[in-house]
Protein backbone atom coordinates (compact mmCIF):
# COMPACT_ATOMS: atom_id res chain seq x y z
CA UNK A 1 0.00 0.00 0.00
CA UNK A 2 2.78 2.50 0.80
CA UNK A 3 6.33 2.62 -0.61
CA UNK A 4 8.98 3.26 2.19
CA UNK A 5 6.98 5.45 4.41
CA UNK A 6 4.73 7.30 2.21
CA UNK A 7 1.11 5.93 1.96
CA UNK A 8 -2.21 6.61 0.47
CA UNK A 9 -2.87 10.62 -0.35
CA UNK A 10 -0.25 11.93 1.59
CA UNK A 11 -0.86 9.75 4.86
CA UNK A 12 2.63 8.71 6.57
CA UNK A 13 3.54 5.81 8.69
CA UNK A 14 6.57 5.36 10.90
CA UNK A 15 8.11 2.89 12.94
CA UNK A 16 8.74 4.06 16.60
CA UNK A 17 10.80 1.56 18.47
CA UNK A 18 8.16 -0.58 19.24
CA UNK A 19 5.00 0.97 17.68
CA UNK A 20 4.09 2.36 14.28
CA UNK A 21 2.89 6.17 14.37
CA UNK A 22 0.40 7.17 11.16
CA UNK A 23 0.58 10.70 10.39
CA UNK A 24 -3.22 11.61 9.24
CA UNK A 25 -2.35 15.17 8.11
CA UNK A 26 -4.08 18.29 8.92
CA UNK A 27 -7.99 17.17 9.92
CA UNK A 28 -10.26 20.54 10.05
CA UNK A 29 -7.34 22.74 10.95
CA UNK A 30 -5.87 20.15 13.69
CA UNK A 31 -2.70 17.88 12.73
CA UNK A 32 -3.51 14.12 13.58
CA UNK A 33 -1.14 11.86 14.28
CA UNK A 34 -2.02 8.39 16.10
CA UNK A 35 0.31 5.56 17.53
CA UNK A 36 -0.35 1.82 17.00
CA UNK A 37 1.32 -1.31 18.40
CA UNK A 38 1.36 -3.25 15.28
CA UNK A 39 2.06 -1.98 11.88
CA UNK A 40 -1.48 -4.07 10.98
CA UNK A 41 -3.29 -2.24 12.94
CA UNK A 42 -1.72 1.32 11.83
CA UNK A 43 -2.61 0.01 8.01
CA UNK A 44 -5.77 -1.33 8.88
CA UNK A 45 -6.52 2.31 10.44
CA UNK A 46 -4.98 4.07 7.22
CA UNK A 47 -8.02 2.04 5.15
CA UNK A 48 -10.95 3.18 7.70
CA UNK A 49 -9.04 7.07 7.36
CA UNK A 50 -9.14 6.89 3.61
CA UNK A 51 -12.70 5.23 3.28
CA UNK A 52 -14.16 7.82 5.95
CA UNK A 53 -12.45 10.63 3.21
CA UNK A 54 -14.54 8.96 0.48
CA UNK A 55 -17.52 8.94 1.62
CA UNK A 56 -17.69 12.19 3.27
CA UNK A 57 -16.27 13.64 -0.32
CA UNK A 58 -18.98 12.05 -2.04
CA UNK A 59 -21.61 13.34 0.29
CA UNK A 60 -20.10 16.71 -0.33
CA UNK A 61 -19.88 16.39 -4.16
CA UNK A 62 -23.30 14.89 -4.07
CA UNK A 63 -24.81 17.44 -2.19
CA UNK A 64 -23.59 20.01 -4.72
CA UNK A 65 -25.62 18.53 -7.20
CA UNK A 66 -28.80 18.26 -5.10
CA UNK A 67 -28.72 14.45 -4.71
CA UNK A 68 -30.13 14.78 -1.13
CA UNK A 69 -31.91 11.00 -1.43
CA UNK A 70 -28.95 8.74 -2.48
CA UNK A 71 -27.69 6.36 0.03
CA UNK A 72 -23.48 6.73 0.83
CA UNK A 73 -22.67 3.88 -1.44
CA UNK A 74 -24.52 4.94 -4.15
CA UNK A 75 -23.13 8.98 -3.73
CA UNK A 76 -19.87 6.80 -3.99
CA UNK A 77 -20.38 4.91 -6.93
CA UNK A 78 -21.26 8.36 -8.88
CA UNK A 79 -18.43 10.04 -7.95
CA UNK A 80 -16.17 7.02 -9.05
CA UNK A 81 -17.83 7.19 -12.24
CA UNK A 82 -17.42 10.78 -13.16
CA UNK A 83 -13.85 10.05 -12.28
CA UNK A 84 -13.46 7.43 -14.40
CA UNK A 85 -14.74 9.04 -17.05
CA UNK A 86 -12.53 12.03 -16.53
CA UNK A 87 -14.74 14.62 -17.73
CA UNK A 88 -14.55 13.07 -21.32
CA UNK A 89 -18.02 12.00 -21.63
CA UNK A 90 -21.01 13.00 -19.25
CA UNK A 91 -22.47 10.13 -16.60
CA UNK A 92 -25.88 10.13 -18.88
CA UNK A 93 -23.59 9.46 -22.27
CA UNK A 94 -21.83 6.22 -20.22
CA UNK A 95 -25.06 5.03 -19.21
CA UNK A 96 -27.52 5.29 -22.23
CA UNK A 97 -23.84 3.35 -24.04
CA UNK A 98 -23.95 0.83 -21.66
CA UNK A 99 -28.12 0.02 -21.72
CA UNK A 100 -27.40 0.10 -25.83
CA UNK A 101 -24.69 -2.00 -25.68
CA UNK A 102 -25.73 -4.52 -22.94
CA UNK A 103 -29.41 -5.34 -23.06
CA UNK A 104 -30.81 -7.04 -25.80
CA UNK A 105 -33.13 -4.75 -28.23
CA UNK A 106 -35.93 -6.26 -26.98
CA UNK A 107 -37.59 -8.12 -23.85
CA UNK A 108 -35.37 -10.29 -21.79
CA UNK A 109 -35.48 -14.18 -21.48
CA UNK A 110 -34.27 -16.55 -19.39
CA UNK A 111 -32.14 -19.26 -21.03
CA UNK A 112 -35.84 -21.84 -20.33
CA UNK A 113 -37.74 -19.09 -21.93
CA UNK A 114 -35.47 -19.02 -24.72
CA UNK A 115 -35.75 -22.78 -25.15
CA UNK A 116 -39.44 -22.65 -24.81
CA UNK A 117 -39.90 -20.52 -27.83
CA UNK A 118 -37.34 -21.88 -30.15
CA UNK A 119 -38.60 -25.29 -29.83
CA UNK A 120 -42.17 -23.59 -30.56
CA UNK A 121 -40.65 -21.95 -33.72
CA UNK A 122 -39.21 -25.53 -34.83
CA UNK A 123 -42.46 -26.70 -34.49
CA UNK A 124 -44.42 -24.01 -36.28
CA UNK A 125 -41.95 -24.46 -39.02
CA UNK A 126 -42.94 -27.77 -39.50
CA UNK A 127 -39.68 -28.94 -38.42
CA UNK A 128 -39.54 -32.78 -38.02
CA UNK A 129 -40.26 -34.84 -34.53
CA UNK A 130 -37.01 -36.44 -34.59
CA UNK A 131 -35.00 -32.53 -35.29
CA UNK A 132 -37.05 -30.81 -32.26
CA UNK A 133 -36.65 -34.32 -30.40
CA UNK A 134 -32.90 -33.79 -31.00
CA UNK A 135 -32.67 -29.74 -29.90
CA UNK A 136 -34.42 -30.52 -26.53
CA UNK A 137 -32.24 -33.36 -25.94
CA UNK A 138 -29.22 -31.33 -26.87
CA UNK A 139 -29.54 -28.36 -24.93
CA UNK A 140 -32.91 -29.30 -22.25
CA UNK A 141 -29.72 -29.58 -19.50
CA UNK A 142 -27.83 -26.28 -20.38
CA UNK A 143 -31.13 -24.69 -19.65
CA UNK A 144 -31.76 -26.13 -16.51
CA UNK A 145 -27.80 -25.19 -15.35
CA UNK A 146 -28.66 -21.56 -16.40
CA UNK A 147 -32.51 -21.66 -15.28
CA UNK A 148 -32.62 -17.94 -13.62
CA UNK A 149 -29.88 -15.80 -15.69
CA UNK A 150 -31.12 -14.05 -18.74
CA UNK A 151 -30.25 -15.34 -21.80
CA UNK A 152 -28.23 -12.09 -23.06
CA UNK A 153 -25.89 -12.44 -20.09
CA UNK A 154 -24.79 -15.76 -20.99
CA UNK A 155 -21.01 -15.38 -22.09
CA UNK A 156 -18.65 -17.50 -24.23
CA UNK A 157 -16.79 -18.87 -20.90
CA UNK A 158 -20.50 -19.53 -19.83
CA UNK A 159 -20.82 -22.06 -22.35
CA UNK A 160 -17.54 -23.39 -22.89
CA UNK A 161 -17.76 -24.85 -18.83
CA UNK A 162 -20.94 -26.31 -19.45
CA UNK A 163 -19.69 -28.26 -22.60
CA UNK A 164 -16.68 -29.18 -20.35
CA UNK A 165 -18.94 -30.47 -17.89
CA UNK A 166 -21.12 -32.78 -19.90
CA UNK A 167 -20.15 -36.07 -21.45
CA UNK A 168 -19.25 -37.37 -25.09
CA UNK A 169 -16.98 -37.39 -27.68
CA UNK A 170 -16.19 -35.06 -30.58
CA UNK A 171 -19.98 -35.83 -32.43
CA UNK A 172 -21.60 -34.85 -29.73
CA UNK A 173 -19.85 -32.71 -28.68
CA UNK A 174 -20.60 -30.72 -31.90
CA UNK A 175 -23.69 -31.87 -32.43
CA UNK A 176 -24.26 -29.66 -28.58
CA UNK A 177 -22.38 -26.99 -30.15
CA UNK A 178 -24.51 -26.61 -33.49
CA UNK A 179 -27.79 -26.48 -31.19
CA UNK A 180 -26.12 -23.92 -28.91
CA UNK A 181 -25.33 -21.53 -32.54
CA UNK A 182 -28.98 -22.33 -33.59
CA UNK A 183 -30.83 -21.07 -30.02
CA UNK A 184 -28.60 -17.68 -29.95
CA UNK A 185 -29.40 -17.02 -33.86
CA UNK A 186 -32.57 -17.38 -32.68
CA UNK A 187 -32.36 -14.92 -29.67
CA UNK A 188 -30.15 -12.48 -31.92
CA UNK A 189 -33.40 -12.24 -34.51
CA UNK A 190 -36.33 -11.93 -32.13
CA UNK A 191 -34.09 -9.39 -30.12
CA UNK A 192 -33.25 -11.42 -27.01
CA UNK A 193 -29.67 -10.97 -27.42
CA UNK A 194 -27.29 -9.28 -29.25
CA UNK A 195 -24.72 -11.47 -29.93
CA UNK A 196 -23.96 -15.17 -30.34
CA UNK A 197 -21.71 -16.85 -27.93
CA UNK A 198 -21.80 -20.00 -29.00
CA UNK A 199 -20.13 -18.67 -32.73
CA UNK A 200 -16.96 -18.32 -30.77
CA UNK A 201 -16.72 -22.46 -29.55
CA UNK A 202 -14.32 -24.51 -31.10
CA UNK A 203 -15.60 -26.86 -33.63
CA UNK A 204 -14.27 -30.13 -32.10
CA UNK A 205 -12.33 -32.12 -34.86
CA UNK A 206 -14.28 -35.56 -35.72
CA UNK A 207 -11.64 -38.08 -37.26
CA UNK A 208 -12.95 -39.59 -40.22
CA UNK A 209 -13.05 -43.00 -41.35
CA UNK A 210 -11.80 -44.43 -37.06
CA UNK A 211 -13.41 -48.23 -36.34
CA UNK A 212 -16.15 -47.65 -34.25
CA UNK A 213 -15.91 -48.13 -30.85
CA UNK A 214 -17.95 -50.96 -29.35
CA UNK A 215 -19.28 -52.66 -26.48
CA UNK A 216 -17.21 -55.91 -25.49
CA UNK A 217 -19.18 -58.84 -24.21
CA UNK A 218 -18.52 -57.84 -20.14
CA UNK A 219 -19.08 -54.35 -20.91
CA UNK A 220 -22.25 -55.42 -22.51
CA UNK A 221 -23.19 -57.26 -19.18
CA UNK A 222 -22.06 -54.83 -16.94
CA UNK A 223 -24.61 -52.66 -18.58
CA UNK A 224 -27.43 -54.60 -17.82
CA UNK A 225 -26.16 -55.36 -14.51
CA UNK A 226 -26.50 -52.01 -14.07
CA UNK A 227 -29.44 -50.82 -15.91
CA UNK A 228 -31.08 -53.84 -13.47
CA UNK A 229 -29.66 -52.59 -10.08
CA UNK A 230 -29.98 -48.58 -10.51
CA UNK A 231 -33.80 -48.28 -8.47
CA UNK A 232 -35.82 -46.09 -9.68
CA UNK A 233 -39.13 -44.72 -7.92
CA UNK A 234 -42.31 -46.79 -9.03
CA UNK A 235 -42.51 -49.11 -11.27
CA UNK A 236 -40.36 -47.35 -13.89
CA UNK A 237 -36.78 -49.14 -15.24
CA UNK A 238 -33.87 -48.24 -17.27
CA UNK A 239 -33.33 -52.11 -18.51
CA UNK A 240 -36.23 -51.49 -21.49
CA UNK A 241 -34.08 -48.64 -22.75
CA UNK A 242 -31.01 -49.77 -22.26
CA UNK A 243 -32.00 -53.39 -23.60
CA UNK A 244 -33.37 -51.73 -26.71
CA UNK A 245 -30.69 -49.96 -27.34
CA UNK A 246 -28.06 -52.82 -27.13
CA UNK A 247 -29.89 -55.75 -28.64
CA UNK A 248 -32.01 -54.14 -31.26
CA UNK A 249 -29.51 -51.25 -32.21
CA UNK A 250 -32.25 -48.39 -31.82
CA UNK A 251 -30.97 -44.58 -32.18
CA UNK A 252 -30.10 -43.68 -28.78
CA UNK A 253 -31.74 -40.28 -28.73
CA UNK A 254 -34.67 -40.02 -31.46
CA UNK A 255 -35.74 -43.91 -31.38
CA UNK A 256 -35.15 -45.49 -27.83
CA UNK A 257 -36.21 -42.10 -26.16
CA UNK A 258 -39.60 -41.96 -28.13
CA UNK A 259 -40.37 -45.41 -28.74
CA UNK A 260 -43.98 -45.99 -27.13
CA UNK A 261 -44.96 -49.44 -25.31
CA UNK A 262 -47.86 -49.65 -28.02
CA UNK A 263 -45.03 -50.19 -30.50
CA UNK A 264 -43.61 -52.98 -28.75
CA UNK A 265 -44.72 -56.75 -29.56
CA UNK A 266 -43.40 -58.88 -27.24
CA UNK A 267 -45.72 -61.70 -29.19
CA UNK A 268 -44.44 -61.33 -32.85
CA UNK A 269 -41.30 -60.41 -31.66
CA UNK A 270 -40.61 -57.36 -33.43
CA UNK A 271 -40.98 -53.38 -32.62
CA UNK A 272 -42.12 -51.33 -35.18
CA UNK A 273 -40.17 -47.90 -35.52
CA UNK A 274 -42.42 -45.11 -36.65
CA UNK A 275 -41.69 -42.86 -39.96
CA UNK A 276 -41.76 -39.14 -37.73
CA UNK A 277 -39.02 -40.48 -35.25
CA UNK A 278 -36.79 -42.58 -37.69
CA UNK A 279 -33.60 -40.34 -38.79
CA UNK A 280 -34.31 -41.36 -42.16
CA UNK A 281 -37.98 -40.70 -42.22
CA UNK A 282 -39.05 -43.82 -43.01
CA UNK A 283 -40.53 -46.84 -40.91
CA UNK A 284 -39.38 -50.21 -40.15
CA UNK A 285 -39.71 -53.30 -38.02
CA UNK A 286 -36.63 -54.86 -36.10
CA UNK A 287 -36.69 -58.27 -34.89
CA UNK A 288 -36.52 -58.73 -31.55
CA UNK A 289 -33.89 -61.22 -30.71
CA UNK A 290 -35.12 -64.15 -27.49
CA UNK A 291 -33.04 -62.43 -25.20
CA UNK A 292 -34.35 -59.23 -25.51
CA UNK A 293 -37.90 -60.75 -25.47
CA UNK A 294 -36.42 -62.00 -22.20
CA UNK A 295 -35.25 -58.41 -21.05
CA UNK A 296 -39.13 -56.67 -21.77
CA UNK A 297 -40.96 -59.41 -20.20
CA UNK A 298 -40.97 -58.74 -16.56
CA UNK A 299 -41.49 -54.20 -17.37
CA UNK A 300 -43.72 -54.72 -20.85
CA UNK A 301 -46.65 -52.61 -20.49
CA UNK A 302 -49.62 -51.50 -22.79
CA UNK A 303 -48.59 -48.17 -23.17
CA UNK A 304 -46.86 -45.20 -22.42
CA UNK A 305 -43.44 -44.38 -23.24
CA UNK A 306 -39.95 -45.92 -22.49
CA UNK A 307 -38.97 -44.91 -19.36
CA UNK A 308 -36.34 -42.35 -19.46
CA UNK A 309 -34.09 -39.32 -18.41
CA UNK A 310 -30.69 -38.04 -17.91
CA UNK A 311 -30.55 -38.41 -14.17
CA UNK A 312 -31.13 -42.05 -14.38
CA UNK A 313 -28.78 -42.98 -17.94
CA UNK A 314 -26.20 -41.16 -16.11
CA UNK A 315 -26.31 -43.21 -13.09
CA UNK A 316 -26.64 -46.05 -14.81
CA UNK A 317 -23.57 -45.19 -16.78
CA UNK A 318 -21.88 -44.29 -13.72
CA UNK A 319 -22.63 -47.60 -12.16
CA UNK A 320 -21.63 -49.80 -15.20
CA UNK A 321 -18.23 -48.13 -15.13
CA UNK A 322 -17.60 -48.71 -19.13
CA UNK A 323 -15.89 -46.75 -21.77
CA UNK A 324 -18.60 -44.48 -23.12
CA UNK A 325 -18.36 -43.42 -27.09
CA UNK A 326 -21.24 -41.88 -29.55
CA UNK A 327 -23.63 -44.21 -30.48
CA UNK A 328 -21.82 -47.22 -29.03
CA UNK A 329 -24.69 -49.16 -28.37
CA UNK A 330 -25.97 -48.84 -32.01
CA UNK A 331 -22.26 -49.37 -32.98
CA UNK A 332 -22.23 -52.57 -30.63
CA UNK A 333 -25.54 -53.90 -32.17
CA UNK A 334 -24.37 -54.18 -35.94
CA UNK A 335 -20.87 -55.31 -34.91
CA UNK A 336 -22.46 -58.16 -32.92
CA UNK A 337 -25.22 -58.82 -35.45
CA UNK A 338 -23.73 -58.73 -38.55
CA UNK A 339 -20.79 -61.48 -36.76
CA UNK A 340 -23.65 -63.79 -35.71
CA UNK A 341 -26.22 -63.91 -38.55
CA UNK A 342 -23.63 -63.26 -41.49
CA UNK A 343 -26.09 -61.08 -43.52
CA UNK A 344 -25.25 -57.80 -44.25
CA UNK A 345 -28.35 -56.41 -46.17
CA UNK A 346 -30.84 -58.16 -42.89
CA UNK A 347 -28.20 -56.50 -40.33
CA UNK A 348 -28.84 -53.16 -42.58
CA UNK A 349 -32.78 -53.12 -42.85
CA UNK A 350 -32.80 -53.71 -38.75
CA UNK A 351 -30.70 -50.46 -38.69
CA UNK A 352 -32.61 -48.23 -41.09
CA UNK A 353 -29.63 -48.17 -43.43
CA UNK A 354 -31.76 -47.30 -47.08
CA UNK A 355 -29.47 -47.62 -49.55
CA UNK A 356 -27.24 -50.29 -49.69
CA UNK A 357 -24.79 -52.07 -47.25
CA UNK A 358 -22.03 -49.42 -47.39
CA UNK A 359 -22.63 -47.56 -44.72
CA UNK A 360 -23.19 -50.29 -42.41
CA UNK A 361 -19.54 -51.39 -43.69
CA UNK A 362 -18.08 -48.26 -43.01
CA UNK A 363 -19.35 -46.84 -40.09
CA UNK A 364 -19.69 -50.02 -38.13
CA UNK A 365 -17.91 -53.00 -39.06
CA UNK A 366 -14.99 -54.12 -37.00
CA UNK A 367 -13.69 -57.79 -36.60
CA UNK A 368 -15.31 -59.49 -33.94
CA UNK A 369 -15.07 -63.68 -33.84
CA UNK A 370 -18.41 -65.57 -33.94
CA UNK A 371 -18.13 -66.94 -30.43
CA UNK A 372 -18.22 -63.53 -29.27
CA UNK A 373 -21.15 -62.42 -31.07
CA UNK A 374 -23.01 -65.70 -29.91
CA UNK A 375 -22.01 -64.89 -26.18
CA UNK A 376 -23.61 -61.47 -26.80
CA UNK A 377 -26.59 -62.40 -27.97
CA UNK A 378 -27.47 -64.96 -24.76
CA UNK A 379 -26.18 -62.42 -22.61
CA UNK A 380 -29.68 -63.22 -20.69
CA UNK A 381 -31.59 -61.88 -17.13
CA UNK A 382 -32.70 -64.21 -14.39
CA UNK A 383 -36.25 -64.74 -13.46
CA UNK A 384 -35.90 -61.35 -11.55
CA UNK A 385 -34.41 -59.68 -14.28
CA UNK A 386 -31.57 -58.86 -12.34
CA UNK A 387 -28.77 -60.98 -12.67
CA UNK A 388 -27.31 -62.47 -15.79
CA UNK A 389 -26.63 -65.53 -17.64
CA UNK A 390 -24.81 -66.30 -20.95
CA UNK A 391 -25.67 -69.29 -21.91
CA UNK A 392 -23.98 -70.88 -24.86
Amino acid sequence: MEKGNQTHKGIKIRSRGKSWQVDFGTIQGERRQRSYKTRKEALLAIDAHVERLKIHEANQRSRRIGLYDLTEQESIDIITSLDKLGGKHTLNEAVDFFLEYSRPQGQTRTVPQLLDEYVQDRKDAERRPRSIKDIENNLKSFADAFRDKSAHLISTEDLKDWMRSRNGGAVTKGNRRRHLSGLFTFAIKHGYSRENPAAALTTPTVTKDRRPTVLSVADVRNLMVASASVLVPGSNSMVPYFALCVFAGLRPESEAQSINWSEVDLDRGEVFILAEISKTGTERYVTLQPNLIEWLIPHRRRTGRIFWTRHFYDKVRKEAGVQWGHDITRHSFGTYHLAAFRNAGDTAEQMGHESSTNMLFKHYRRAVRQEEAQQFWNIRPDIEGKMISMAG
